[in-house]
C-alpha cells in the first residue's frame, strides 16, 4: 500500500534528467541555500516579539541530505550531489537567517537553542524537490506550512502556508540549486511577513483585552 502512494526507485527513465541522476560527480558536491535578502518594501508589520522557529517536519522521502527529484509519483535523488546537511537543517537554518534579516522581530532563533521566546513557528515542509515534466529543465518546488504558537499559553494563533515554483535555467546541477534557492527565498520572505503580521495582530488583541480588564476593575 505504501509503495502505491510514493514509489522510491533507484533510477527512472527520463531523458531530460538522466544525465544528472547517473552522473559520476563526487559526493563532495554539496549545496546550501542563502537566506532571503531583506525585502525592499518596508511597510511590513513589525513587532518586538522574540520568535523561535522549530525543527521542520518533512514529507516522507525528503528528510535526507540527498536532493529529491520527482517525476509523476516517482521519487528519486540526484547522484553525486547533495545538500550541505539534512534537509531539516538546511531549511531551518535558511528560515532563521531569512527571518532575522527582515528585521521584523526583536530576535529570531532556532527552537533547540533553548532561548526563551514569545512565539514559536512550527514548520512542516510539504514540497522540497525538483520536478520534471517531459524533456525540459526541472522546476524547483518548495511549500512550507507554518503554525504560529503563543508560548505563554501554548495557544495556536494561526496557520498559514507559502509555496513557490521556480524553473531551472538549464538541466545542470548548479542551475537546479539556484532554482531551489530562489523558490526557498520567496517562501521564506512570504512566511516572515505573514508571521510578523499575525504576531502584530495578536499582540494588539492581547493589549486590548488587558486594557478592557483594567477598565473593569
Amino acid at each position: 500500500m505504501r509503495g502505491s502512494v510514493v514509489l522510491i526507485v533507484a533510477a527512472f527513465g527520463c531523458s531530460a534528467c538522466g544525465s544528472l541522476l547517473e552522473t559520476d560527480l563526487p559526493p563532495s558536491a554539496n549545496y546550501v541555500l542563502a537566506p532571503a535578502p531583506a525585502a525592499a518594501d518596508s511597510s511590513a508589520a513589525r513587532s518586538d516579539a522574540d520568535l523561535s522557529i522549530g525543527r521542520p517536519d518533512l514529507s516522507p522521502g525528503l528528510d535526507t541530505e540527498r536532493i529529491a527529484v520527482l517525476k509523476g509519483r516517482q521519487l528519486d535523488y540526484y547522484r553525486g550531489a547533495q545538500w550541505g546537511g539534512r534537509a531539516t537543517e538546511v531549511v531551518q537554518t535558511m528560515l532563521v537567517d531569512s527571518f532575522e534579516d527582515q528585521r521584523l522581530f526583536r530576535s529570531v532563533t532556532a527552537e533547540q537553542s533553548r532561548i526563551s521566546s514569545d512565539y514559536v513557528l512550527d514548520v512542516t515542509v510539504r514540497d522540497f524537490q525538483a520536478e520534471y515534466a517531459g524533456d525540459t529543465a526541472p522546476t524547483a518546488h518548495v511549500t512550507i506550512l507554518g503554525r504560529l504558537v503563543r508560548v505563554a499559553d501554548r495557544q495556536l494563533v494561526d496557520t498559514f502556508a507559502a509555496t513557490a515554483q521556480n524553473r531551472a535555467a538549464d538541466n545542470r546541477m548548479s542551475a537546479v540549486a539556484a532554482a531551489f534557492e530562489a523558490a526557498a527565498q520567496k517562501v521564506a520572505l512570504e512566511l516572515a511577513q505573514k508571521t510578523a503580521a499575525t504576531i502584530a495582530g495578536d499582540q494588539a488583541k492581547l493589549r486590548a483585552a488587558s486594557d478592557a480588564e483594567k477598565s473593569r476593575r
